[in-house]
């Protein structure tokens, strides 16, 4: 989970204590207060927490960057706005002492779209709230006057605020996580360094997180600077890079090992997709044709895999896959040996 969404979470936590916070003091003052009863206000108070108990499911037991958790995160804006703006309607009107809910809607808008959702925000709940007064028969007149002109201040006045101290903290977090990415990544390749690699075991062994660790390495790489020069060997490790990142995707991530060793962590929630996932990459690194001199060569890597947490602990895992890396490259190279094969046995490995 990166920084960013673990912030937002957070927000969408404390905005959902408040919404129930809310709730508690509008039925408190509707029923308490302003004994109502009316029906509509019990089918809202019902709906409401239907609504809200399902958000909170989804914020505590749903996936971060799942849509399951994108879209209630994202509807509840709306249901915010229409929950007000009835709110308004059924405790007083021009005279609901409820109308501060609007900032905080205002700040949640602000959060996800920065200052023009704050300035959207703040004009649709203004343009709403006019409109109930207007079909109410407010008397826009004397202090009633004021008191709508400070209310619409105040939005806009919050809208702008929220709009610009978010878009400053996304834009100071935006460049730390650039600086940050640079500080994680090899230069070269743009793939992720040593270090990363080490934080994000660690990451994945005490999340007990399911992942396919694969250790791997270029054959013949030597061959390739002694004959056609570092420089081109560098390209072949930036465009292996490239392969990389473009076959992984989303499921995992790829690194720079040292030298022209390579290391890879798959998601393996499902480990055939990760299996698939690997051959792809062996496949397209193959296929792959390079230039040098007018002359055109391929290589090929050899790929020794674990899987996490089926195989022990990590340290277990990366000792296997290591030793995996050193049997496919005994064996001819250009070959995956399977965290299911008996390291003892490389008759075994897979060839592709």
């Amino acid at each position: 989970m990166n920084v960013s969404n673990e912030n937002d979470h957070m927000i969408e936590k404390i905005l959902s204590l408040f919404r129930w916070v809310f709730l508690i003091i509008a039925g408190g003052y509707y029923y308490i207060i302003m004994q109502g009863t009316s029906i509509s206000f019990l089918a809202l108070l019902l709906f409401a927490v239907a609504y809200m108990t399902a958000a909170e499911f989804a914020l505590h037991q749903t996936p971060l960057n799942s849509k399951k958790y994108y879209y209630m995160t994202k509807v509840s804006v709306g249901f915010d706005y229409v929950a007000f703006l009835w709110l308004i309607v059924l405790t007083g009107g021009g005279e609901s002492p409820l109308f501060p809910i609007a900032y905080l809607i205002i700040l949640h808008v602000a959060v996800y779209w920065k200052f023009s959702g704050g300035m959207l925000a703040a004009l649709f709940l203004g343009g709403g709230y006019t409109g109930i007064l207007v079909f109410s028969g407010y008397s826009f007149t004397g202090e009633n006057l004021i008191t709508y002109l400070f209310n619409w201040m105040f939005l806009i006045f919050i809208g702008v605020l929220g709009g610009i101290i978010v878009s400053k903290e996304r834009t100071m977090r935006s460049k730390n996580s650039q600086l940050e990415d640079i500080a994680r990544k090899d230069f070269l390749t743009d793939l992720y360094n040593h270090r990363s690699f080490q934080e994000d075991l660690r990451y994945c062994a005490n999340q007990e997180k399911p992942i396919l660790v694969v250790l791997a390495d270029i054959d013949y790489f030597k061959a390739v600077n002694d004959e056609f020069g570092h420089l081109v060997g560098d390209q072949v490790l930036r465009e292996i890079g490239e392969i990389l990142k473009k076959q992984i995707g989303a499921r995992g991530r790829a690194y720079r090992y040292g030298g022209e060793e390579l290391a890879i962590l798959l998601d393996s929630t499902n480990v055939e997709e990760a299996r698939e996932c690997l051959v792809n990459i062996q496949l397209a690194i193959r296929n792959t044709t390079f230039t040098a001199d007018g002359e055109r060569f391929s290589v090929t890597m050899s790929f020794g895999t674990a899987l996490f947490p089926l195989e022990d602990s990590m340290v277990s895992c990366m000792k296997r896959a290591d030793e995996r890396l050193y049997l496919a490259k005994k064996q001819g190279r250009n070959q995956i040996f399977w965290y299911n094969q008996n390291v003892e046995r490389g008759s075994q490995l897979s060839r592709f």
